[in-house]
């Protein structure tokens, strides 16, 4: 019943659409897909598309608020309880069977349900041939679309438990249902071969009545992150070369065609001018910080973009109430999964403003430790005192005790809060519905750091492709100009091992809580390495000589520890 409920929303939420884009959108149809007649399908172009649209069904939306496995606090960037409800616990402790018998355990027990999708798409290709009345470009889109949600839905299956057996048929009750379990990389190189069969059929941009539908970009960047891992530590233990040659190759594709380097197609969204926060101290003083405004846009209030290649789109309108799990008890209404509070230890990621980590920075301050940051810091962490409601004069109180973080299941456990999904004035004063929210798999960002992780393995930092133009630091440097940071330190740059580390370090503070993290720390060896899975708190006693009004202190001891082991790699 849950499952219902959690889809119809969905549903509704698209509908909402309608209104802007003034047409009727295809996954308004998905639900009623299921029991249409061969001999209608195969007469009626229109009833064969709604038929194929039922595989759009069984999209991931990492930050739906009914996911009682939210994915975040399934890796070192937070934490967060369940209020009254087991299915989070059980998850961060590792019984990975268990949450697989919950259907709320979205990211265990929802990428399963696809199956059903995938027999869509297999079918799809067996009826297409007999299709009567179609154009060849439809003909073509549907086909495109056919091979891209089988490579998709494969790709969310390989992530989760490796190589698999490739299903490019439909069954019936007495075929063999025995098949033998591919390799990963068999397996990525199906999802790859899937990705290359769609890329050649779909469009580089769809009308607006089709907006969501997967396009070219799409497939090729499914295929580059399918390579990448199987390059990657976890699934390459021999560190095959030619692993990482065909990864970087295929997002060099895509960049060079469709980015920045060929059609601009994708693009970057660009900062513009400057926001600022403010936050009060104990003396009644407030201050201000200024950053680089503009990175926010990328995930809210714009319904559509070009730096998002692939997303689920029908979660747009407010991504089903995304915002309420990073949201408290004292600030929204209470909400099964709520109070999502970054980890201490992952705060310290995010660098200063002057390319360094706050370790190598000699001007940072841990006492003043919330000045000088990396922009994207701002866009993605609240902290202690600061302004962050509609109600006039409330200032988060992030001290234990306070407000936002008194001991209670739904407060912010670690001393921070996060924002990066979370519009301006949305809670419970304002009454405020939250604004356009992007559920995205890939965006350009994402595809020039895969380019730059590829390129750097071969041969580290300065390494060019063959073909292409620009280096693998060059790459990172892009992705962080964009948001005014400085070019990577050169401090950073004397081997492949040291720039590995800041290229996990880029992944990590530019794709916060987009559903990456768990993935990358699993596919790079990281995930099961304790320091991934301790969550530590920031403490704040009251101290008016002090820079912010409070020392701060680093628990010596962690808040919790997750359970990751070498069983659950794959």
């Amino acid at each position: 019943m849950k499952r219902a409920i959690n889809y119809l929303s969905i549903i509704l939420g698209f509908s909402a659409l309608i209104s802007l884009t003034g047409c009727e959108d295809y996954l308004d149809k998905v639900a009623d897909s299921a029991g249409i007649p061969e001999e209608d399908l195969l007469q009626d172009y229109f009833k064969f598309r709604q038929y194929e649209d039922g595989m759009y069904k069984h999209l991931q939306n990492y930050l739906s608020a009914g996911d009682y496995s939210y994915i975040a606090a399934l890796s070192d960037e937070g934490y967060v309880n369940s209020i009254n409800w087991e299915t989070m616990p059980i998850a961060q402790g590792g019984d990975w069977l268990r949450s697989y018998d919950t259907g709320q355990a979205l990211q265990f027990y929802g990428v399963w349900n696809a199956w059903s999708s995938i027999r869509i798409a297999n079918k799809t290709l067996e009826y297409l041939p007999k299709l009567e009345g179609a154009t060849q470009g439809e003909l073509d889109e549907l086909k495109g679309q056919a091979h891209f949600m089988r490579a998709w839905y494969y790709y969310e299956m390989l992530k989760r438990q490796g190589g698999m057996p490739y299903i490019t048929n439909s069954f019936n009750a007495s075929d063999d249902f025995e098949l033998p379990r591919l390799s990963y990389h068999e397996t990525a190189l199906k999802i790859a071969a899937d990705c290359d069969s769609a890329a050649v059929l779909l469009p580089q941009r769809w009308d607006i009545q089709n907006l969501g539908r997967p396009e070219k970009g799409a497939a090729m960047a499914v295929k580059a992150s399918a390579l990448l891992f199987s390059a990657s530590p976890s699934n390459n233990p021999s560190n095959d070369a030619a692993k990482w040659k065909l990864a970087a190759q295929a997002s060099w594709d895509l960049l060079s065609e469709l980015g920045p380097f060929g059609n601009n197609r994708y693009k970057l969204i660009q900062s513009k001018g400057t926001d600022k926060v403010t936050y009060k101290i104990p003396s009644g003083g407030v201050e201000t910080i200024e950053y680089a405004a503009s990175f926010d846009s990328i995930f809210m209030y714009q319904p559509y973009h070009d730096e998002i290649i692939w997303e689920n789109y029908a979660a747009l309108n407010g991504a089903g109430g995304a915002y309420r799990v990073l949201t408290t008890t004292s600030i929204e209404s209470k909400n099964v999964t709520q109070g999502f509070t970054p980890s201490a230890t992952f705060v310290d990621r995010f660098e200063t403003v002057n390319g360094l980590s706050i370790k190598d920075d000699p001007s940072f301050d841990p006492q003043n430790p919330f000045v000088g940051r990396d922009p994207r810091f701002y866009h993605s962490i609240l902290f202690n005192g600061e302004r962050w409601t509609s109600l006039t004069d409330k200032y988060l109180e992030l001290y234990k005790g306070g407000a936002e973080r008194n001991s209670q299941p739904g407060d912010a456990h670690l001393g921070y809060m996060a924002r990066k999904f979370w519009g301006k004035n949305v809670d419970q004063w304002s009454g405020a519905a939250a604004p356009f929210t992007h559920v995205i798999y890939f965006r350009l960002s994402d595809i020039l750091l895969q380019y730059a992780e590829a390129a750097n393995e071969l041969d580290g930092p300065n390494y060019k492709l063959p073909g292409a133009t620009i280096s693998a630091v060059e790459a990172v440097n892009i992705v962080r100009d964009r948001v005014k940071m400085p070019p990577v330190n050169t401090s950073y740059l004397a081997s492949k091992e040291m720039f590995r580390t800041r290229i996990k370090n880029e992944r990590a503070v530019e794709l916060y809580l987009e559903g990456k993290r768990f993935f990358d720390l699993s596919r790079w060896g990281d995930a099961s390495k304790l320091e991934y899975k301790q969550y530590f708190e920031d403490n704040f006693t009251e101290d008016p000589a002090s820079p912010t009004g409070y020392i701060i202190e680093r628990a010596s001891e962690p808040y919790f520890t997750r359970t990751f082991d070498q069983k659950h790699y794959k």
